[in-house]
């Protein structure tokens, strides 16, 4: 284990690309967070216990991107409570009962404060020092949406309700991962034409067709696999021709491909622009991996600025680009190649306002790197730094709000959307 966990630390300083900025404006030091995982290793400490000190070394990164995979015998929650839940200003309220098949009166909205008679606080600060997100504000919630993951099959919540009622139940857990927050996508974009002539969009994910994306082998066919979703974007781009305003939702997307993000951005500002910049870190390791032995030397550490017009087998938008008004709906799952585009759109177009919470801030070029030698563990991280347009650092950063919405529990439980209300209101204001 301690061999794991040295391996695993040499591999981040020689291959990681955001070791000296994490260490510079973050605090990020590996070797002490190694040192300190160290010392919490003994001759008693199990295969499970040890995945828990991977999973902090991961997070200690501060990388979003950052994860350790195992497989199925070593993962050590391998159980889940049939309740989920979401974080709203500092509390933990129930968000999804659908795996519930009795319940002993939990309602949406009720207050999670105790799990096996231990305040949730401690749950929670448990789970905040495993989950990899790029931000503080994104590792909260992020954390919340992984609460319910269990190490035991049965578990005791505690509950209070708006009333202030307090209600106790024991509850079987399901032996699988429950990802509470999944919806199945069965388009890549939805939109409709809201007050005032305001068009709304919705775009929950960037990832699709991905089984397709994956086996194509030229980039025909790769943007034939994306054909579908760009001509979603084709017709909700086309309905805002006329409007006074559009409202562009990526809440809670996480990401996908960035050839999508960029199609959404060529609705939106014309011209051969520049879309981020990147550049890949060079190390021995890096190149040694199959993907990358090949690479020409230009391809390592220089910044190379993406120009995707030249982008040659890919189809790109020929139409007018909206000039309007634009408001983004963004929030702390705002990550990967949804924060490219926010930082795009940020940097590059005028009379664009960002309303909500920050997004998580992380992106760049995720891979997995090594095999950990012992526990079969593989590692990942970004061996790429990743710029906005104006050469502002994105990873730990991500896009503020220009209106800044706080949630709250009341609201939550009457369905009120306030971010998509403050949008209205400043569209209507300006």
């Amino acid at each position: 284990m301690r061999d794991d966990l040295r391996q695993y630390h040499d591999v981040v300083v020689e291959a990681w690309a955001y070791i000296d900025q994490k260490r510079t404006h973050q605090g990020v030091d590996v070797s002490k967070s190694r040192n300190e995982l160290l010392e919490k290793i003994t001759t008693d400490t199990t295969p499970q216990q040890f995945a828990h000190l991977l999973r902090e070394f991961a997070a200690a990164l501060k990388d979003g991107h950052s994860e350790v995979f195992f497989d199925t015998k070593t993962e050590p929650l391998p159980y889940c409570w049939p309740v989920g839940f979401m974080l709203v200003g500092n509390e933990v309220i129930v968000s999804n009962l659908n795996w519930l098949i009795e319940n002993p009166g939990i309602e949406f909205g009720d207050r999670l404060i105790k799990v096996n008679g231990n305040a949730v606080e401690e749950l929670l600060s448990s789970r905040i020092s495993q989950t990899s997100a790029s931000t503080e504000s994104a590792r909260r919630v992020l954390a919340v949406d992984r609460i319910h993951w269990s190490d035991a099959s049965q578990v005791e919540l505690t509950f209070e309700k708006p009333s202030g009622v307090i209600i106790r139940a024991t509850l079987d857990c399901e032996l699988g991962r429950i990802d509470f927050r999944y919806r199945q996508q069965e388009r890549f974009c939805t939109h409709k034409s809201l007050d005032h002539g305001i068009t709304y969009i919705r775009i929950p994910s960037f990832a699709w067709n991905s089984e397709a994306f994956s086996s194509a082998t030229t980039d025909v066919e790769r943007d034939k696999a994306l054909s579908g979703a760009k001509s979603e974007i084709d017709n909700a781009f086309a309905t805002a021709n006329e409007s006074s305003g559009i409202i562009l939702d990526l809440r809670d997307n996480g990401g996908g491909f960035d050839l999508l993000s960029i199609y959404v951005a060529q609705h939106l500002v014309p011209g051969n622009f520049i879309y981020y910049e990147t550049e890949r870190r060079d190390s021995k390791l890096i190149r040694s991996l199959a993907a990358y032995r090949d690479l020409e030397e230009s391809t390592f550490a220089v910044r190379h600025a993406a120009k995707p017009r030249t982008w040659q087998g890919f189809s790109h938008f020929d139409g007018e680009p909206f000039s309007g008004r634009l408001v983004v709906l963004i929030n702390e799952r705002c990550f990967s190649s949804t924060d490219n585009l926010c930082a795009f759109l940020q940097d590059i177009r005028p009379n664009t306002t960002f309303v909500g919470r920050a997004t998580n801030g992380g992106t760049g070029e995720p891979v997995v790197v090594a095999t950990l030698s012992n526990c079969g563990a593989r590692i990942q991280f970004c061996i790429s730094r990743v710029y906005s347009p104006h050469g502002r650092m994105i990873e730990g950063l991500g896009t503020q709000p220009d209106i800044l919405v706080q949630r709250d529990r009341e609201s939550i439980i009457q369905g009120k959307d306030l971010d998509l209300e403050a949008a209205m209101v400043h569209l209507a204001e300006h």
